[in-house]
C-alpha cells in the first residue's frame, strides 16, 4: 500500500463574480489530510501510539480524525457510514478501499471510492454548513458526466439542493471538476508522484432558457494541493509548526470575509432554509427543542391510535432516518392511514408550539412547507383538541400570544400534546423557544443585519406569512409590519 499523505499544502481560492457590484476574492493556504479510510481505521496511521496523530477519540492526542464528524449520527466507522450511505442511494457493488480527503474545519470532505479491481467509481461530496448540517451527493464516472475542463479527470452538473452560504439561495447548480489521485490506495507499487487530487466548485445561475442546465457562473471555488509529505510524525509536526493556527483560523476568516460582502458589498442574508432531501442525504439532527416536542409527539400518538384506530406513518425528507409507524393493538380491516412527509426535525417543534393542529397546518405546512399529509381532515382528527371544561391553560395562552388576530382560528383550552408531560418543564421550553427567537431577532435589528424578504426565520415572521397566504396576499417585495399586514388583507379592518 502506498504511504498516505497527510499533510497536503493547498491553496483555496474563492472568488465571487455576481452580482457584478459585488464581486470579491480571497487566496488562503491552508493543508488536508488524504488517507486510506481502511488503514485509517485498522489504526495503522496512529502517529506515536496515537498521541501525535490517532483515530477514534477526542482526548490524549494532538491531531486526530472521529467517526462521529462524518456523514450521519448513526455509530459506527467511517466506512461502515459511507457503506450506508452508498446503500441508501442504490450503489450495492462492494468497495475496495477508500480515500478520505480534504479534513480539517472544512465546510468539504471528499471520499474517492475504487471497486474491487482499482478502477475509480465514485466521488462523494459530504458538504458542511455552519449549523452542523451535512449533505451527500453522489457523483458516479461515467453517469451524467460532462467532457471535463482541460486539466481535469472528471466534470458533473446538478442542481444545489443544501444552503452553504448566507449570501446565495437554494437556486443554481454546480459544476464540479476533480483531479483524481493518481492511484488507488490499494496500489503495491512505487508510486511516480503522490496522489495528490484538486476539487473545483462552479456555481451557475439557473438558465431562464433551458431549466436543466447551467446559466451565467456566479462564483467559484478551487481547492489544489500543490505539495504533500508522507504521514509520518516528523511531517505532521512540521506541517503544524509551519501553519500553527491553520485548523483555528477558518473560522475567523469566513466570519471575516462575511463581513466584507455584507457591510461592504452590500449582499443582503439568507437566513439558512431547511435542507432540501430530494438529491443526496441531508443530516439534519435538530436541537434539543425539536428533540423534546418529538417525544411529546411519540407518546400522544402511541396512545392516540388506539382511540381513533388510525395508523399513522411519519416519513423524514433524510432518507437515513427510519420511518416512524403507529399502529393499534387491534387493527381494524380497512382501517385508515394517515401519511406526514417532514422535511426537518422543526416539524415537530411546530407541532408542539402551534395552539392547535389548524394552527400547525396552516404555518407549518400551507405557508412555510415544512410538512405534507395525505389527508388534512384525518390529520384534525388525530390531532383534535381535548374536550375540557377547564379555562384556558398557562401553556395555551404562551401558545397564543404571538399569534396575530386575524387569524380566526379557534384556539381551545388544552393542547393535545399537553395530555401528559411535566407541565413546568414544558410551559419553560414554549417560554425559552419564544424568548430565544425574539432575542434573535433583536440581535439582526442591533446589528442592522439586512435579511432578504419571505426568509425570516422567527416565529412572529412566520405567522405574518401565514396570513398572508391565508388570505390569499403573497409575494410582497418588503417586510411588513403586523399593522400592514393586516392593512393589505381584504375586509380586516385596523381599529385605531
Amino acid at each position: 500500500m502506498i504511504v498516505p499523505i497527510a499533510c497536503a499544502i493547498s491553496s483555496k481560492i474563492h472568488a465571487r463574480l455576481l452580482p457584478v457590484e459585488s464581486k470579491h476574492a480571497f487566496v488562503f493556504p491552508t493543508f488536508c489530510l488524504l488517507v486510506p479510510l481502511d488503514a485509517l481505521e485498522n489504526r495503522e496511521l496512529d502517529l506515536c501510539g496515537g498521541a501525535v496523530f490517532g483515530y477514534g477519540g477526542l482526548w490524549g492526542r494532538l491531531t486526530g480524525l472521529r467517526p462521529s464528524s462524518y456523514l450521519t449520527t448513526l455509530k459506527g466507522t467511517i466506512r461502515h457510514k459511507l457503506e450506508g450511505v452508498l446503500s441508501s442511494h442504490g450503489y450495492k457493488q462492494d468497495l475496495d478501499a477508500a480515500f478520505l480527503g480534504f479534513e480539517g474545519m472544512n465546510p468539504l470532505t471528499v471520499y474517492y471510492c475504487y471497486k474491487p479491481d482499482g478502477v475509480f467509481w465514485l466521488t462523494v461530496l459530504e458538504v458542511h454548513n455552519a449549523s452542523g448540517q451535512k449533505h451527500v451527493y453522489i457523483l458516479e464516472v461515467g453517469k451524467n458526466e460532462e467532457t471535463p475542463s482541460k486539466g481535469f479527470d472528471h466534470q458533473w452538473a446538478f442542481r444545489r439542493t443544501f444552503h452553504v452560504s448566507p449570501f446565495n439561495d437554494l437556486s443554481g447548480f454546480y459544476v464540479l471538476s476533480i483531479i483524481r489521485p493518481a492511484h488507488p490506495p490499494s496500489f503495491t507499487g512505487s508510486p511516480s508522484a503522490p496522489p495528490l487530487p484538486a476539487v473545483r466548485v462552479h456555481l451557475h445561475l439557473d438558465n431562464p432558457t433551458d431549466p436543466e442546465s447551467p446559466g451565467q457562473l456566479k462564483l467559484t471555488g478551487l481547492f489544489k494541493p500543490e505539495s504533500a509529505r508522507p504521514l509520518t510524525t516528523v511531517a505532521l509536526l512540521y506541517t503544524l509548526a509551519r501553519y500553527p493556527l491553520g485548523l483555528l483560523l477558518a473560522s475567523p476568516r469566513i466570519l471575516y470575509h462575511a463581513y466584507i460582502l455584507h457591510y461592504h458589498k452590500r449582499l443582503d442574508v439568507f437566513i439558512q432554509p431547511e435542507p432540501k432531501p430530494s438529491w443526496g442525504t441531508t443530516e439534519h439532527v435538530g436541537g434539543i427543542f425539536d428533540a423534546y416536542a418529538r417525544r411529546r409527539n411519540e407518546a400522544f400518538l402511541r396512545r392516540r391510535v388506539e382511540e381513533t384506530k388510525t395508523t399513522v406513518r411519519l416519513v423524514a425528507g433524510d432518507p437515513l432516518v427510519p420511518e416512524m409507524v403507529f399502529t393499534p393493538c387491534i387493527s381494524e380491516k380497512n382501517a385508515e392511514e394517515l401519511i406526514i412527509r417532514y422535511t426537518a426535525p422543526k416539524f415537530f417543534s411546530i407541532l408542539f408550539s402551534a395552539p392547535s393542529a389548524k394552527h400547525a397546518l396552516l404555518m407549518g405546512s400551507t405557508s412555510e412547507g415544512f410538512f405534507t399529509v395525505s389527508d388534512e381532515d384525518m390529520f384534525l382528527r388525530v390531532y383534535q383538541p381535548l374536550e375540557t371544561s377547564l379555562p384556558m391553560s398557562r401553556r395555551q395562552r404562551l401558545r397564543a400570544h404571538p399569534m396575530p388576530s386575524s387569524i380566526s382560528f379557534v384556539i381551545p383550552n388544552q393542547h393535545p400534546l399537553d395530555v401528559s408531560g411535566n407541565r413546568i418543564l414544558s410551559y419553560t421550553i414554549l417560554w425559552i423557544m419564544q424568548t430565544m427567537d425574539d432575542v434573535e431577532s433583536a440581535m439582526y435589528r442591533l446589528l442592522k443585519a439586512r435579511l432578504v424578504h419571505g426568509n425570516e426565520p422567527w416565529y412572529r415572521e412566520q405567522w405574518k406569512r401565514a396570513v398572508l397566504w391565508a388570505h390569499g396576499v403573497v409575494g410582497l417585495s418588503r417586510p411588513l409590519s403586523m399593522r400592514e399586514v393586516l392593512g393589505s388583507i381584504p375586509n380586516v379592518s385596523i381599529v385605531h
